[in-house]
């Protein structure tokens, strides 16, 4: 989008943030993006939503996620298209909504990303579980955080590439466990005996009701996780005009992967045996007596992890330094080194991770779950704040004077972000319903009100505006 095409309210949010060079290609955008969303929320959490809600549960919490992850991606798509900064969610909410949401949601993306580090941490513990029983929890989570701590300090400049052929590995694995998860149904590949799809249809689609959906719709959602990188690279797009491909391809990618995997599963694995106590890829290799099938699954949901774990570094750094830079933050914050890493921001954020050593302490599978109830309650809430922030810069674009046939990307508007609050409202009532989660959001919900309306006594307080922010 030209300068000369964007009205006064956009123009002041490109001013207030470093402009992104326009370098990333298509290809690299959707990998990016499905690298950081596709992790343990697939290769570990699924065996929580298989054991909860039945093979088929487990594929319609997936699909409703990933309707519910669209219409929140196309919003804040929108926005990145025509306004693509650093730190562009705290931007846009700084701009469109006020300096104290803008606040709020900075340092929740934050903490939602650095509790992720915990969360992807503490499954990579579980697996080595699995691959060396005897060693205890903590200290694979000191020595694997000190390894990504390494390779942050060295800079990001081959980010880009190492997270295009790490998606890439992700996927190949999902495509050679249905290759073969074909040839255990139809062929008796392993020894097996041939059941086709009797053990995903034997006790129904929804062995424990309808009902029981709702009591996973977080760890379901928790796998779409990240996607929000998707709609930050569309101020790196080499083609503007790509964003809309972009999401399809990456929403497309994921939905089938996960509805592929879920069908897999339930036709290889009594839902029954399912849990979060190893990969449930690895247990359909196990039960079928293929040793180094299961230790070859364990290798890469590892590798996983740690990828996405190193991604949610990368970003909570960021975020944090965004935060800085915003004055939202102390200034200290954004200093960095000569390489561009911004170090104290980096050491924070990774202390977090660290709190996964309460692993050896209490059962990992139940500290694991809690984390990915928190993560998944701060996502629905920055959610809703995206969906609400689209619908007032449409609103404010066209009362500025703005054509919206000069936005590269554009949403059915208002149908997208009203459906996208309506949908996650939807979910936060039906993760109510689960005692479980439902004590998530009693912490949650008033921990969010405090954070709140602290940044509004802090903006009263120092008379911040949108207008100042930048300059204090």
């Amino acid at each position: 989008m030209d300068n000369r095409t964007r009205t006064s309210s956009m123009q002041h949010v490109m001013s207030s943030s470093t402009g992104l060079r326009r370098t990333m290609h298509t290809r690299d955008a959707v990998m990016v993006a499905v690298g950081g969303t596709i992790g343990t929320g697939l290769f570990l959490s699924s065996g929580d939503v298989i054991a909860a809600a039945g093979p088929g549960g487990a594929i319609l919490a997936y699909l409703f996620g990933g309707l519910v992850i669209y219409l929140m991606t196309a919003c804040l798509g929108e926005m990145a298209a025509s306004m693509p900064v650093a730190g562009n969610i705290q931007a846009y909410c700084t701009e469109y909504i006020n300096p104290e949401m803008g606040i709020t949601v900075g340092w929740l993306s934050w903490l939602a990303n650095a509790l992720t580090i915990t969360a992807q941490l503490a499954a990579s513990a579980i697996i080595m579980k699995n691959i060396f029983p005897d060693a205890p929890e903590g200290l694979w989570i000191v020595l694997f955080a000190i390894m990504l701590f390494g390779i942050n300090l060295f800079g990001a400049g081959n980010f880009g590439n190492i997270s295009f052929y790490f998606a890439s590995l992700k996927l190949i694995l999902v495509l050679i466990f249905t290759i073969l998860g074909l040839g255990m149904i139809f062929f008796d590949v392993g020894g097996g005996e041939n059941t086709g799809f009797q053990l995903f249809l034997s006790d129904g689609l929804f062995p424990r009701g309808l009902g029981a959906v709702g009591s996973v719709i977080l760890s379901a959602f928790y796998a779409f996780g990240g996607i929000e990188m998707l709609a930050s690279t569309g101020g790196e797009l080499h083609k503007e005009a790509d964003m809309p491909k972009v999401i399809n391809w990456t929403l497309a990618i994921l939905v089938i992967t996960y509805v592929i995997s879920m069908v897999m599963l339930g036709a290889l694995l009594p839902w029954q045996q399912a849990d979060l106590n190893g990969s449930p890829f690895a247990y359909v290799f196990r039960n079928a007596g293929m040793t180094y099938g299961e230790l070859l699954v364990n290798i890469f949901v590892l590798t996983s992890a740690l990828t996405s774990c190193n991604y949610f570094i990368y970003a909570s750094t960021r975020y944090m330094w965004s935060l800085s830079r915003y004055g939202q933050a102390p200034k200290v914050l954004s200093k960095t080194r000569k390489n561009g890493v911004p170090f104290l921001a980096l050491v924070i954020s990774l202390l977090f991770g660290l709190l996964g050593i309460i692993c050896q302490f209490f059962a990992p599978d139940t500290v694991y779950k809690v984390l990915i109830y928190l993560i998944g309650g701060a996502n629905i809430f920055i959610y809703i704040i995206i969906c609400m922030c689209q619908f007032c810069f449409r609103k404010r674009f066209v009362a500025e004077g703005g054509q919206v046939d000069n936005l590269p990307y554009r949403v059915v508007f208002p149908l997208t972000p009203v459906l996208g609050i309506i949908f996650l409202m939807a979910m936060l009532i039906i993760s109510l319903l689960d005692p479980d989660e439902a004590v998530t959001f009693y912490i949650c919900i008033p921990a969010y009100v405090i954070i709140y309306l602290a940044s509004h006594i802090f903006v009263k307080k120092k008379g911040i505006t949108v207008r100042n922010i930048m300059s204090r």
